[in-house]
């Protein structure tokens, strides 16, 4: 009998609910949803593995130009050629190790090789193990290994990221 009235309770408190959101003006309602979802956003953050066996990745996350973004390393670890150098954070290789990598297959020449790197439509930008960025355009967030796509496969290993948005602009 308890079980069936805490049931009872419950399904009256749903229906409620269900009559006070159609109740508010669809504007409200949308404001609502948006700023709860924004807020949440910011304080859990979508989390996604990206392998390195793979180019381009989208994060999962849709961002708008004005955008505080937040892209951290969680876990994992990588390697640009399992057979020969060890695995790295998104920090990537030391410019020691760098040098012994064979060249022409960085995807940023200004970064180490095993860097975690991110674009934003055509805009490529290093990450790093984290990074917060000013999105200047809209568009899906993608990562990947700094390291092209024709030199994929001899890589292994993958970082989890967790990508916020920190504000709206």
């Amino acid at each position: 009998m308890r079980s069936k009235l805490v049931t009872l309770t419950l399904a009256t408190l749903a229906a409620g609910a269900c009559i006070l959101t159609t109740v508010a003006s669809p504007a409200a309602a949308s404001s609502a949803s948006a700023s709860s979802k924004s807020s949440a956003e910011s304080q859990t953050g979508k989390r996604k593995w990206i392998d390195s066996r793979h180019g381009w990745q989208r994060s999962g996350v849709f961002v708008e130009a004005g955008d505080l973004v937040r892209v951290v390393q969680v876990d994992g670890r990588w390697t640009v050629d399992h057979r020969q150098f060890p695995y790295v954070s998104g920090r990537g290789y030391s410019w020691y190790t760098d040098r012994r990598i064979n060249q022409g297959c960085k995807i940023l020449d200004n970064y180490t090789y095993g860097t975690l790197v991110g674009k934003l439509n055509n805009t490529v930008f290093r990450i790093g193990s984290s990074a917060v960025f000013r999105a200047n355009q809209d568009g899906f967030l993608e990562l990947r290994v700094n390291d092209d796509d024709r030199c994929l496969g001899d890589n292994d290993g993958a970082l989890r990221v967790k990508v916020s948005i920190l504000d709206e602009g």
